[in-house]
């Protein structure tokens, strides 16, 4: 009994440390889309639009830009060109962007 219970507890480990290692490994794929979506959703409130007007203007259903906006949305290539487009802004760039912004803000500006 005490093996089959060692086991189970070994399995349910191993279980846990996959599940671990797969979240470190999409952990900048997951703060790039929620970068994308933060970037979305300004552009947006800026356009005054709904998600169901880019929606329309995408050609795809509101619930695909609810998943885009969400930030947990694995996007193609294909998609982040047209929202690119659709909606003026830069979406390849934005983790270069981030780093280029947090470097001005800690550099101190001389008189």
């Amino acid at each position: 009994m005490k093996e089959k219970l060692f086991k189970i507890a070994l399995e349910e480990d191993e279980k846990t440390l996959k599940q671990i290692k797969k979240r470190i490994q999409n952990r900048d794929a997951l703060k790039e889309s929620q970068q994308i979506a933060l970037k979305v959703l300004l552009k947006l409130s800026e356009l005054n639009w709904s998600q169901k007007d880019l929606a329309n203007k995408m050609l795809v259903s509101p619930q695909q830009i609810n998943k885009i906006v969400s930030g947990k949305e694995n996007l193609t290539i294909e998609t982040l060109v047209k929202l690119q487009k659709i909606l003026n802004i830069k979406i390849f760039a934005s983790e270069v962007e981030s780093k280029t912004n947090q470097r001005k803000r800690s550099i101190p500006k001389s008189n």
